[in-house]
């Protein structure tokens, strides 16, 4: 249904809103903005009338809660603290958290009492209003906590973290009732409410638990990008969601089916989405996150395409692009540009993110696994193949469609048909053109560390008595090997897991090498040899131990130094835990392994040794922590990996990821920075200072980078040479209905340009340079990056 128009909007926080929150009463309604303020409104008919403006955060305020009688109002915020103000007075009575790294989540239990607040440091810490702890600081499995939620009853607190997990604790003693997979990917959100328990992740699914046993009740899997926001309305019968994909959608908390959804909404950072306590009312923001917006939760009348309706609309793109190709003389059409064009076409149409690009079409399992935009993206096979069939069946069925689609790259099956429908007997379009029109991706072999494999990501190693893969001549032209190494540890660890699932050997020899810890390896059909920073060897085995894959896996660890075989073996046996969830603990012994170090070895990536590489003293000093923090970098380089094959694969693709806005004087800097987010795996464009290139660079696009120096500063902003193209790219991209994005990024702690437009205040700030410290270069840059790619998901 159609999203039904906005009941009451006003003007905000002119910086951009982080957090939304009504008071118990539905009366109020709180914000908190990126300018650190927090405002109190009394919604009234098409408007509000502001009651107060506390003032105290140091850094934007990312989450907002009332207690149960309204009285006082905790907020957590960017700068690490945790506030409780008396809302009638604006005083802020105490500071209960301060030096956290920063404050994603507060909320206060149904008591009143307690107060949980969890954030970037990885810790969930409950008090008493005054600060007075009520139990030890509850950790994250896997990484940042990024929302939590009381049950109704006070009894149960749950939390969601960068992993994908959902972990709820009995508020009795503070242990772990469940901790059920809510994934894939990050757990962006949970929400609470009497009957029901939700949760949203980045692979765009909302997933529904029964909150007593926590068992998984039903599925909803209707968005494109992260789910950043569920919320219940008062009677628990609709589910409100927004999204990165940037929509709103309204849904029937029993059945899942969509009520409304509305296009183009700002996701903010954590979510600007709440449903009122007392009435049918959604509070959200407006295109920009600047305004606030109340919408009715009931669907206004008219009806959206239907998938019929849908598949007619691109079936007559189709048509006409192979009108277009031809008239130009041209044999057959890509799919490529099928795509395009059908992009352009249909904005509204849901699609993963890159659909529009896609150039691969990945030959196994096609359709239900993706690389789109450097991620592993989950799609709806069903909904995605359906629709496809249809608008390639309507393009082939009309008129003088005479030419056929063909893949961009000739990579698909030898079975694919060349045109667009038959080939399998049946008259309709293979699964092969299927797959390849909804935007699924080969990723090319051959690249960084995949070599002959049917599961993208993982390491290629041989097997026995086959030709071993040829040693490589590490950068400094021979193998680097340590003194007085013995050739066997007669202490190496055996680890032998009674159930493998998805999890295989080769899996296991890509994990070690993921952490980036290690700078030389070498593999061959038996395991894995690396050698760390310091020099220090490692050897990894992994077998089936069983003849049929996936009964058992046996892996064996032997390090020169016992504090890398105890991180390695804590680390493995907590990846095989998440990849086959319920499987009996391993049984682990002591036993010997062969260290025999290769005479060459292969370089791991030495461009990215300061950016990106882990090494000792990124470490933090307790064990769990370590490897908790080993585990999340193993993910985030295999994402790396993926970028960097992406962009490496696109034939004649060159739609940057960045572009960095800066003065002729910074060009080292912005070229520096450049060649650092190529190792990262994005493309990033630089120094063009004339103003219609400038705009043109930033259309194309996906996010730009404003570099803010000490330069920059000391002309001030309207003084300054990107004054005058970025009031021109203003104009036309509002008059076109578009947006750019802007990540503002503070170079050697310099002050922001006086006179910078409020607009570019209204992003998260991010820092670079001014640092001789490895491990703060290595952090600014790892935050920045998260910044591009939670910007690519909402774009």
């Amino acid at each position: 249904m159609a999203c039904p128009p906005a009941t009451a909007g006003w003007h905000a926080h002119p910086a951009g809103l982080c957090a939304l929150s009504w008071s118990h009463d539905g009366q109020r309604l709180a914000t908190g903005g990126n300018d650190g303020l927090i405002k109190i409104w009394r919604p009234r008919a098409g408007a509000a009338e502001l009651l107060s403006t506390l003032r105290g955060h140091d850094g934007a305020v990312r989450s907002l809660s009332w207690t149960p009688d309204d009285a006082l109002l905790a907020s957590g915020a960017e700068d690490g603290t945790v506030g409780i103000w008396d809302t009638a007075t604006g005083e802020r009575l105490a500071t209960p958290q301060r030096n956290r790294r920063w404050v994603n989540a507060v909320a206060w239990a149904p008591d009143g009492r307690r107060l949980a607040a969890a954030g970037g440091d990885r810790r969930l810490v409950v008090t008493d209003r005054y600060g007075r702890p009520v139990t030890r600081p509850l950790t994250s499995p896997y990484g940042v906590f990024l929302s939590l939620a009381w049950s109704p009853d006070g009894a149960a607190l749950a939390a969601t973290a960068r992993g994908s997990d959902l972990t709820v604790w009995d508020t009795a003693d503070w242990t772990v009732r469940a901790r059920p997979a809510a994934g894939p990917g990050s757990v962006w959100t949970v929400c609470w409410w009497p009957g029901g328990l939700a949760t949203g992740n980045a692979a765009g699914r909302v997933h529904l638990w029964d909150p007593r046993t926590l068992r998984l009740r039903a599925t909803i899997d209707g968005h494109g990008g992260a789910v950043a926001r569920v919320t219940a309305s008062h009677d628990g019968a609709v589910l409100a969601t927004l999204s990165h994909d940037q929509t709103v959608a309204v849904w029937d908390a029993r059945t899942g089916r969509p009520q409304w959804r509305r296009a183009d909404a700002y996701p903010g950072w954590t979510g600007c989405l709440e449903a009122s306590p007392t009435a049918g009312l959604l509070a959200g923001t407006d295109a920009d996150g600047q305004e606030v917006r109340l919408w009715p939760l009931a669907p206004a009348d008219g009806a959206a395409p239907g998938e019929q309706e849908v598949a007619g609309q691109v079936g007559g793109v189709l048509r006409d692009v192979l009108a277009d190709a031809r008239r130009a003389g041209r044999d057959h059409l890509t799919l490529t540009a099928a795509t395009s064009r059908l992009a352009a076409a249909l904005p509204a149409l849901r699609k993963p993110e890159g659909w529009a690009e896609a150039e691969f079409a990945r030959a196994a399992d096609a359709g239900a696994l993706g690389f789109l935009g450097g991620r592993v993206a989950a799609l709806d096979p069903a909904r995605l193949r359906r629709l496809a069939d249809r608008c390639v069946t309507a393009a082939a069925a009309a008129p003088g469609a005479d030419l056929p689609l063909r893949p961009t790259v000739e990579r698909l099956p030898a079975s694919a048909p060349a045109a667009a429908g038959g080939g399998d007997g049946s008259g309709g379009p293979s699964a092969a053109t299927t797959a390849a029109l909804v935007g699924a991706l080969l990723v090319r072999t051959g690249r960084a560390l995949l070599t002959d494999t049917t599961r993208p990501g993982e390491l290629w190693v041989p097997p026995a008595g086959a030709q071993a893969e040829p040693d490589a001549v590490p950068a400094s032209g021979r193998g680097t090997r340590p003194e007085a190494v013995p050739e066997t540890l007669p202490d190496a660890t055996e680890l032998r897991f009674p159930q493998a699932g998805p999890y295989t050997p080769a899996r296991v020899l890509t994990d070690v090498l993921h952490t980036t810890l290690f700078r030389h390896w070498a593999a061959d059909h038996r395991g894995l040899t690396a050698l760390t920073d310091d020099g220090h060897p490692v050897r990894v085995t992994a077998r089936f131990t069983g003849e049929v894959p996936g009964d058992g896996l046996t892996v064996r660890v032997a390090a020169a130094r016992d504090e890398d075989r105890a991180l390695l073996t804590a680390l493995l046996t907590r990846r095989l835990a998440r990849a086959c969830p319920g499987a009996a603990p391993p049984v682990r012994r002591t036993t010997s392994l062969p260290l025999t170090v290769p005479g060459s070895l292969r370089p791991w990536d030495p461009a990215a040794t300061r950016v990106w590489a882990l090494t000792r003293e990124d470490l933090p000093p307790r064990a769990d922590d370590r490897v908790a923090l080993v585990d999340e970098h193993v993910d985030d380089e295999r994402a790396r990996q993926e970028r960097l094959l992406l962009n490496e694969g696109f034939a004649g693709h060159d739609r940057p990821d960045v572009h960095l806005w800066h003065t002729p004087e910074d060009h080292p800097t912005a070229a520096a920075l450049a060649a650092e987010l190529t190792t990262l795996g994005l493309r990033a464009t630089y120094g063009e200072h004339r103003t219609d290139p400038l705009t043109e660079s930033t259309l194309d696009a996906r996010t730009a980078l404003l570099l803010l120096t000490p330069s920059l500063a000391a002309r001030g902003w309207p003084a300054g040479p990107l004054a005058e193209p970025y009031a021109r790219l203003t104009a036309r991209t509002r008059a076109a209905g578009r947006r750019i994005r802007w990540l503002p990024v503070t170079v050697d702690g310099a002050e922001p340009p006086a006179g910078l437009p409020d607009h570019l205040h209204s992003f998260d700030r991010y820092g670079y340079g001014g640092e001789d410290n490895r491990t703060a270069h290595r952090g600014h840059l790892d935050a920045l990056l998260g910044g591009i790619l939670i910007d690519r998901t909402r774009s």
